[in-house]
């Protein structure tokens, strides 16, 4: 998948920022890496511009972002969404008190999925578990969006658009809720 340039984001997000030398960019996969990364730089700052462009990856890392971001550093954070904002990096995006998004972004919502090694067994009572851990995540998934909408959305109705791989405009995610203004 292509990633929006940096130069273009970083340009684009300057004339909205309160604070440049407070910008952070997460690029690129919603990983331990780059969530280590970003956790350290955002620690630092009271106020914070996240720039995201990122396809998602496990909802647990971007959870423990937004719990993080809110519950713990209290950090006024700004997220810019540019370019993708799928699967789990809403989630990160999510977690910015003031949320912008360029007009050609696009979200993606869609329910967990897992990738499995090719010589690992797995027993019906592993398999079974792993079930039960990926609708608990799609649930807390659909809360935390559906948070973001003031609750005109409900968790179950965020489930169902996550059962049939939604993709959002930037308008429609201003329409939900989910972002504030289009840049």
């Amino acid at each position: 998948m292509k990633i929006a340039s940096k130069d273009k984001i970083q340009k684009t997000a300057k004339l909205y920022v309160s604070k440049p030398e407070n910008t952070i960019e997460w690029f690129g996969e919603i990983n331990f890496e780059n969530l280590e990364r970003v956790i350290d730089k955002i620690k630092n700052f009271k106020e914070a511009q996240l720039m995201i462009n990122s396809y998602g990856g496990p909802t647990g890392v971007a959870m423990s972002f937004y719990d993080t971001v809110r519950n713990i550093f209290k950090t006024k954070l700004t997220t810019i969404g540019s370019g993708y904002v799928d699967s789990s990096a809403i989630v990160v995006f999510l977690a910015g008190e003031k949320r912008l998004i360029t007009k050609n972004t696009t979200l993606l919502l869609h329910l967990a999925g897992r990738k499995f090694e090719v010589e690992k067994r797995y027993s019906t009572r592993d398999m079974e578990d792993m079930l039960k851990e990926d609708k608990l995540k799609d649930y807390q998934y659909a809360c935390v969006v559906s948070d973001a909408t003031g609750s005109r959305y409900s968790p179950e109705m965020i489930l169902e658009m996550m059962a049939n791989n939604t993709v959002l405009t930037a308008e429609e995610a201003v329409n939900m809720g989910l972002a504030h203004k289009i840049l």
